[in-house]
């Protein structure tokens, strides 16, 4: 016996089309709505990661950053370029010995936190929060490296070389600071170029560091 349908009352094969066009339109506007809150979450995080600084202002801070940075190296890469200078001029019998070692002793002081206030300063160098992310300490640290482990000792073994033109080991620990200094070089301005490059500033060249190289002609 067929049981007639009661009016007003839905079987399984007459279910109203109404209902699963709704659950259609439905699990989108869940979709889109999870999407939305995605979205906002990592704006959010993002701007709390950065204190809520805008792109522009931590441009500003790069900027004052990368100068600070030169003002304290500022020092110790003039007296080393002009040591280097007067090595070179030695080289070619252009100068005396003992004052280009006193050139590379002056470079050494200016290169130790030790007897110098700025590069003191570079040690003791914080980090804008704005910047936090990008790896900047990194290159921070590699400047300070740079300037009283690789130069400072560097530039020691050249006054050695200089009054001691028979002392090998001198020069051979030249060469391996040389060597190390020009390390630090690139993994620094590697680090802040890439750094600029995220914060959308167009032909930062980096920080120019005096080379330890000593061409003789």
């Amino acid at each position: 016996m067929t049981v007639p349908p009661v009016p007003g009352l839905a079987t399984a094969t007459t279910r109203p089309p109404r209902r699963e066009s709704w659950l259609r339109v439905g699990r989108y506007q869940v979709v889109a709505m999870a999407l939305m809150v995605a979205v906002v979450a990592a704006g959010i995080a993002i701007a709390a990661s950065h204190g809520g600084v805008s792109a522009s202002q931590r441009r500003v801070d790069f900027r004052a950053m990368v100068s600070t940075l030169r003002a304290d190296l500022a020092g110790c890469n003039a007296k080393t370029s002009a040591a280097i200078t007067a090595w070179q001029r030695v080289s070619r019998a252009e100068e005396s010995q003992a004052p280009a070692a006193r050139q590379a002793q002056l470079a050494s002081r200016a290169c130790t936190p030790v007897t110098d206030n700025s590069v003191w300063n570079l040690t003791l160098y914080s980090l804008p929060s704005s910047l936090d992310g990008l790896h900047l300490d990194y290159a921070v640290s590699c400047l300070g490296v740079w300037a009283q482990e690789d130069v400072s000792p560097a530039m020691t073994a050249e006054a050695h070389v200089l009054l001691q033109s028979s002392d090998p080991g001198s020069l051979a620990s030249y060469h391996k600071l040389e060597g190390w200094a020009a390390s630090e070089r690139a993994i620094t301005n590697a680090v802040l170029r890439r750094a600029a490059k995220r914060l959308g500033i167009k032909g930062f060249s980096g920080i120019a560091l005096t080379s330890l190289v000593v061409v003789s002609s």
